[in-house]
């Protein structure tokens, strides 16, 4: 037996399998127990010849192990099947983490063509639900509309799901599986990650996950690329050919374990993750040149003509004229934001562009007959005010309403900390929305224009509702607000991130699908309720948040373009594969203030400084004509056209930037979140 350690881990070649082959054992040892995966060398080499490919394991003819010069453990081995293919594994530790190094080799005299090769890593979960890909699929996608083409993972012959390496933020596949008492994880990470593909087969022994040379399998179709919303198209660009005497390499990492709790298992998966990768984001303009370009884009926007008074979601032509609230517009949160500036420079007349702003939103978004619920769109052309629609008509949605609401809440509470007066009907319709959105628990999808809830799945779309419910708490103190709202976010808590087997979704309204938005709402309630209560669960609970919605932020840079790095930057749903600055930057370090914990300070700049990239600095820069602006969504993968970026530029782009921009430029003046005992504190710089 050779056997090879590192902290409580070790690997070890025990006594020969089937057909002769050595068993490579996994262990880790922990107070719990010991955690140890066994895998035979004849399931560990994945090679398939021919067009198109398949997950083939052929088994090993010959194998010989022995200790490597560096220290390791190596393995020389032949192929059942494939005469003159060989292969040589290295087995080393560093950091904890088991790292595998393959050769394959042609040592035959003719060629070896269309070859797909790689590791695979069998593991005793038995079900498709217990996978995760960055990005791509979380427990099986089951929130995901099953009508429309999203990444899925079922079970049985001809089912699998590998994608490219960088369509994930952590290039790796990952599974769990066990019990409540004996939960366990595995994670197969791509330690140079590009080109190559990561993903996993589910069949009758189990789930493996698979380390590839670049082959593709779209829901069981090989050499299948996701590329669009609901679209597929044909890639077959990754199959090799190997002359005599040529070789090939491959380097993937293993982690294993067990999880703090059954379900939590993606939370290694992340901080191994920037173990291994350790990122390092661009940083090409600083926080005050952020504030600047994106103030000369809020200012752009400000339109005031027959009474009507706000920030437009688009400039120039080729769209409806209007403000949006909510969602993609963000047309108070820009006011906000005017206001904050206002304040900061001395110049009430941008005080009072947000004082009128919000005069016009109130006065004017109402639904008739039925209190509380408000319009999200108002055509400065025809000067009427409208909602979304569906299937079912006409409708008001529950995030642009919670977003808005939100920020309502903000804006009060900036007026009053800085003692501007406050008009009682603000905090009137702010009270009276929240709790008309969160009157029957937590909120629908939505509601139909005579107030009645939508029948559709609200997943976590009603989240925003309850964020503004707590900050309303803030604004009037009145603790009937905290209690209703910390009861309706720990029912979110136990349908979504107890164990995450039903992640996040459908907060993004166009994708009908698990996303990063509705677990970032999740994660501003938990942050939320961690300030204004300061009990533990929720300081608890917002670090798991904060670590499921790292897993869509990318830790290393695809190949993309000159003068554009991925790091740092989120993605949005799986099934818009692209990278966007919708993400609380700001609160993930201030997280870090609150728990102590500096990697969640450190991540927090890094996704903001990374925004800094793609910001129009100069005329005719990134496609824009005006400093200022940005594009909606940059294309560092398969979906769209890779290595591109949009001129898309609706407000909410301006809007999150520059509101995250000036809370993170005034963190470190900031007092300590929390003062001991008092059980509640208003941080400044909100």
């Amino acid at each position: 037996m050779f056997r090879l350690g590192s902290g409580n881990r070790f690997v070890e070649f025990t006594a020969q399998g089937r057909r002769g082959a050595p068993r490579l054992v996994l262990g880790h040892t922990a107070p719990e127990g010991d955690t140890r995966l066994r895998v035979s060398l004849d399931d560990l080499f994945v090679a398939s010849t021919g067009r198109p490919w398949a997950p083939a394991r052929p088994g090993t003819r010959t194998c010989s192990v022995s200790r490597t010069a560096g220290g390791g453990l190596g393995a020389r081995c032949t192929l059942a099947g494939l005469p003159g293919l060989e292969v040589l594994l290295e087995l080393t530790f560093a950091d904890d983490l088991l790292h595998l190094r393959t050769t394959w080799r042609n040592t035959a005299d003719t060629a070896c063509t269309d070859a797909v090769l790689g590791v695979a890593l069998p593991l005793p979960a038995r079900t498709p639900e217990a996978v995760t890909l960055p990005q791509v699929l979380y427990r099986g996608n089951p929130s995901a509309d099953p009508a429309r083409t999203v990444p899925r993972l079922t079970a049985g012959h001809g089912g699998g799901l590998v994608v490219e390496d960088h369509r994930l933020p952590v290039p790796c596949a990952h599974a769990e599986w066990g019990t409540d008492k004996e939960p366990r994880y595995a994670t197969l990470y791509a330690a140079r990650p590009g080109p190559g593909s990561l993903g996993a087969v589910c069949g009758a022994k189990g789930v493996t996950l698979l380390g590839l040379s670049g082959a593709l399998l779209f829901n069981g179709r090989p050499d299948t690329a996701y590329v669009h919303k609901g679209r597929t198209a044909p890639h077959d660009g990754a199959y090799l050919d190997l002359p005599p005497g040529a070789e090939f390499r491959t380097h993937h990492v293993v982690d294993w374990g067990r999880p703090a709790r059954r379900g939590h298992g993606f939370r290694a998966l992340v901080h191994r993750g920037l173990g291994l990768y350790r990122p390092r984001g661009a940083k090409p303009l600083p926080l005050d040149e952020i504030v600047r370009l994106k103030t000369a884009a809020l200012d752009r926007r400000w339109r005031e003509t027959e009474g009507a008074a706000g920030y437009l979601k688009f400039t120039g032509t080729g769209h409806t004229a209007g403000y949006m609230y909510g969602w993609t517009g963000q047309c108070l949160k820009l006011a906000w934001c005017d206001a904050r500036l206002g304040i900061e420079h001395g110049e009430p007349w941008r005080v009072e562009r947000c004082r009128r702003a919000v005069n016009f939103y109130l006065r004017g978004s109402t639904v008739p007959g039925v209190p509380g619920l408000r319009l999200s769109f108002y055509a400065t052309g025809d000067r009427t005010w409208s909602g979304f629609t569906g299937e079912d008509g006409p409708f008001v949605s529950a995030r642009a309403l919670g977003d808005t609401l939100g920020d309502l809440a903000d804006v009060i509470e900036l007026f009053q900390e800085h003692g501007h007066a406050v008009p009682y009907g603000w905090v009137r319709a702010l009270v009276d929305g929240v709790r008309a959105a969160c009157a029957g628990g937590p909120p629908p999808f939505g509601w139909r224009m005579d107030g009645a809830p939508l029948p559709t799945e609200p997943g976590a779309a009603g989240l925003p509702c309850v964020l503004a419910m707590l900050k309303a708490f803030r604004v009037t103190e009145d603790r009937g607000l905290l209690r209703t709202a910390e009861t309706l976010a720990q029912d979110y808590h136990q349908r979504f991130a107890h164990d995450f087997a039903t992640p996040f979704a459908r907060a993004t309204l166009d994708a009908v699908c698990e996303d990063k938005e509705g677990g970032i709402a999740y994660f501003l309630c938990a942050y939320e309720l961690a300030l204004l209560t300061g009990k533990k669960r929720w300081r608890s609970r917002a670090q798991e948040a904060a670590d499921w919605l790292l897993t869509w932020v990318y830790q290393w840079d695809p190949p993309f373009g000159e003068g554009f790095a991925t790091t740092g930057w989120p993605g949005v749903s799986v099934q818009n594969h692209h990278v966007d600055v919708f993400f609380p930057a700001y609160e993930l370090a201030r997280l870090g203030d609150l728990v102590d914990r500096p990697v969640y300070r450190e991540l927090g700049e890094l996704v903001l400084h990374a925004f800094g990239q793609g910001i129009c600095t100069r005329p005719g820069e990134w496609g824009f004509a005006e400093p200022g602006e940005q594009a909606e969504g940059f294309f560092p993968t398969n979906w769209q056209e890779r290595g591109t970026s949009n001129t898309w530029n609706p407000s909410w782009v301006t809007a999150q930037v520059l509101s995250q921009a000036l809370r993170m430029r005034d963190r470190a003046d900031q007092p300590t979140p929390v003062r001991a005992g008092s059980g509640r504190c208003t941080p400044r710089g909100r």
